[in-house]
Order: C-alpha cells, then sequence, then structure tokens
C-alpha cells in the first residue's frame, strides 16, 4: 500500500507538470481569415482590422469606421505508434478523439481626424486540445487537455500626413482557463498487472495578465512596404483544484488500500511564462498582386522551468527545467485582385517547434510544422467576406528512446484550419 501511495502521489505531480507545460507549449496564429489564407503573412500589409493582431499600426490606415468578426475552425488527427524497442509501448496504437475547434475573433476600427485611428479587437493567441481516445495505453499521462485563452485589446495608431509612415499600440489583456484529466496507476498484486486506480482531474479559475503589443508600418513608395510588430510576454499565475477520485479495481484489499492512502482534494497553484513575439515583413505590389515574406521569432526560451506549489502537502512542491529554445517561422504570402468584387490568395508556412526532444509525450507531442494556404476574399460596397483554408502537415516526431515520461514511440499529426471573417465598412 506503501507503493499504492507513492505512485499516486508522483501521478499528481505529474499531472501538475503536464498542465503547465500543456498551456505554454502551443501558439494559435490564425486570427484573420486574409491573413490566414496569406500564410500569415500580414505584417507589412496589415489593411483591415485584424492587423490589431498581426501589426497594430495597420489601423491607421483605415479611414472608415468598419468591424469584422469570425473564427477559425481546426481539426487535427495524430496517431501514436510505440516505440518496437519499449517493452511498454511496443505494438501499442493511439489515436486523438475528433474534435472541431473555433476559437472566435472579432475586431472594430474607427478613424478620428485624418490621421489617427483607434479600435479594439478580441481574439485566441493560445489554446489547444489533446484528447485521446479510449483505450489509450498513455492515459496515466494524459488523458484528455484543454487549455483556453480568450485577450482583449484596445489600440491606437497614428500615420502621417503623406501616410508613409505609421505607428500603433495597445495594451493586452489576456485571460486563460487549463483542464486536465488522467488516470493514476498502482499494482494489483492478486492479478499481478497494473490497475487504474485513481483518477486525478486539475481544472484551474480563470487567470489573467496584462501586456502590450506595438507596431510600425513603413511605405518608402507605392510599391514596397516593410512592417515590424512585437507583442511582449506576460506571466499569467494560476491556481485551481486538484481532485482525486478513486476507481474501483473489484478488489476488496486493494480498493481499501487505495482509499486509505488516496491524497486529499487540494488546490494547486502554478505560473506560465507567456513567450514574446517579434515580426518584420516586407510587401510589395506589383499590379494586382500583393506579395509578403514575414519571420516570426518567439521567445519560447522563457519557460526555463515550471515551478508548482501543492497547497495542503507542500511537500510536494517542486521546480522541473523546461529548456525550451526561441524558434523562428517563415511566411509567404500573395494576394491577387481577379476581378472587382473578388481577391485571390495563396500562402506557406515552415514553423520550428520549441520542444526538446525528451519533452515529446501525449500531452504535447510538437514538431516542425509547413502549410500550405489558400483563400478568397468577397467585397462589394461595405460588405466583406474573407475565407482560408490551411492544410498543416507536422513532421514525424519521435522521442528517440529518451521521453521523460518513459513512453517512447513515434507521433504523426495533420491539421485541416478553416477560417472565415464577415465584415462591413459604415
Amino acid at each position: 500500500m506503501r507503493r499504492v501511495r507513492l505512485l499516486i502521489l508522483i501521478s499528481a505531480v505529474s499531472l501538475a507538470v503536464c498542465g503547465a507545460a500543456y498551456g505554454s507549449g502551443f501558439s494559435i496564429f490564425e486570427q484573420g481569415a486574409k491573413a490566414t489564407a496569406m500564410g500569415g503573412a500580414f505584417a507589412a500589409t496589415a489593411d483591415d482590422p485584424t492587423a490589431i493582431f498581426y501589426n497594430v499600426a495597420g489601423i491607421a490606415q483605415l479611414r472608415k469606421t468598419e468591424v469584422t468578426a469570425g473564427g477559425t475552425g481546426i481539426t487535427f488527427s495524430n496517431e501514436f505508434r510505440g516505440d518496437p524497442n519499449d517493452p511498454f509501448t511496443s505494438g501499442a496504437k493511439g489515436e486523438y478523439k475528433h474534435h472541431l475547434f473555433i476559437p472566435p475573433n472579432a475586431y472594430a476600427v474607427m478613424p478620428i481626424g485624418e490621421n489617427l485611428t483607434v479600435g479594439v479587437g478580441a481574439f485566441t493567441a493560445y489554446g489547444l486540445r489533446t484528447n485521446w481516445d479510449d483505450p489509450w495505453i498513455g492515459r496515466f499521462i494524459s488523458r484528455d487537455a484543454n487549455v483556453k485563452t480568450i485577450s482583449v485589446e484596445p489600440a491606437i495608431a497614428w500615420k502621417t500626413s503623406d501616410g508613409r509612415l505609421a505607428i500603433g499600440f495597445g495594451p493586452e489583456y489576456r485571460r486563460s482557463h487549463i483542464t486536465l484529466d488522467r488516470n493514476n496507476p498502482a499494482y494489483n498484486p492478486f492479478t499481478q498487472r497494473v490497475a487504474d486506480v485513481v483518477n486525478a482531474h486539475l481544472n484551474s479559475d480563470w487567470d489573467s495578465a496584462w501586456g502590450w503589443n506595438a507596431g510600425v508600418l513603413f511605405k518608402p513608395n507605392d510599391s514596397w512596404r516593410l512592417g515590424l510588430s512585437y507583442r511582449a510576454d506576460m506571466k499569467i499565475d494560476y491556481k485551481g483544484d486538484a481532485t482525486f477520485t478513486q476507481i474501483p479495481t473489484g478488489n476488496a484489499i486493494v480498493d481499501a488500500g487505495v482509499k486509505a492512502q488516496l491524497p486529499p482534494n487540494q488546490g494547486i497553484s502554478t505560473s506560465i511564462a507567456y513567450p514574446a513575439t517579434a515580426i518584420g515583413g516586407v510587401a510589395w505590389t506589383h499590379g494586382a498582386w500583393d506579395i509578403e515574406g514575414d519571420i516570426t521569432h518567439t521567445t519560447w526560451s522563457r519557460f526555463k522551468s515550471l515551478d508548482v506549489t501543492f497547497l495542503q502537502t507542500p511537500a510536494l512542491s517542486f521546480s522541473r527545467p523546461q529548456n525550451w529554445k526561441d524558434t523562428y517561422s517563415y511566411r509567404l504570402g500573395a494576394n491577387g485582385r481577379v476581378a472587382s468584387h473578388w481577391d485571390v490568395r495563396f500562402g506557406l508556412i515552415f514553423d520550428e517547434n520549441p520542444q526538446p526532444t525528451s519533452g515529446v509525450g501525449p500531452l504535447l507531442p510538437d514538431s516542425d510544422r509547413t502549410a500550405a494556404c489558400f483563400g478568397i476574399g468577397y467585397h462589394n460596397g461595405p460588405f466583406i467576406i474573407d475565407l482560408a483554408e490551411m492544410a498543416l502537415h507536422f513532421k514525424t516526431r519521435s522521442t528517440n528512446g529518451i521521453s521523460s515520461d518513459n513512453f517512447n514511440g513515434t507521433y504523426k499529426t495533420d491539421g485541416n484550419l478553416i477560417g472565415f471573417n464577415v465584415g462591413y465598412k459604415f
């Protein structure tokens, strides 16, 4: 029974580790359908209200009151295959449950005089869900993880009278919520097998923090535009509750021992160091086509360690190294005016992942990503409709036998994203 208690407590600690690691491990860059169709290469174009996210200086170009709202429908497929050289995972398979996620966005801008524009945007810059379908061999690491964020950013931008230079700024208020679920194992001496004995569920409050965003847009001539955007890092302190629910094994002796040693439900606190992002973009207009290339730098190296505090059992509190690295993403996009009311768009993306091989696991099997994008835009009088399609492919990622969870195998992930926005100019 001492071993049962030890396994349960270790699992509880691991649950808290995985929860915070998951929350900082995935960003959502698709916050407007036009930009998504251009592969996110939008910092030097920034000519619709979604510029509040991509380059806030761009809203200074907008000389009519304008609103747009939409979302990005996201589906993922993931396949896990166990390492044939690992005695635990060899021959094992797993897949995600099928879910459709639609992170929303909404923006409004209003010009003031000849040079100033104000606006406000709401978007979901971080979030993901990994929900594995039963039966799942990795349920002792993660069964279901759900991270949600929502940001609200008021913004202001100013441009020179000749329109060649614009600068913008906005404070960002971000709220975030984390839910995690996993089972905990123990050895059943009567069956000589490992059994599920406890379900651990972590549910945080909606916690928040403030950051800021700034941008510059420069047009040396009618053909070229240069854009710079910076979104500051921030840290969110989370408080939540860990709930432990016993799973009966059918053996009265084992169940009694587990019940006697079951940790109490208790509060857990931690924090996540969200990264800063810096974007540099160059756009070129040739005839009916706008072509842009962007480079984005993300400071994932801020996530050096994870500190978790158990409020009722302080002896379980710990600090665990993470050793993430800064990353770059490279984006190329084009927008062509093919008819009086229609635009067509294309985009390509290569996005590096920040996760060391030892951290790859069921909670976040991240890897380098490539994507191809396509979209159309319809504009007629005050009405604007933008649609985007992105086929997202993750490079096959293996743990190479060095998983920090001792759960080795290979992950294959693909995603499909469909973006839509509907706008109106007053």
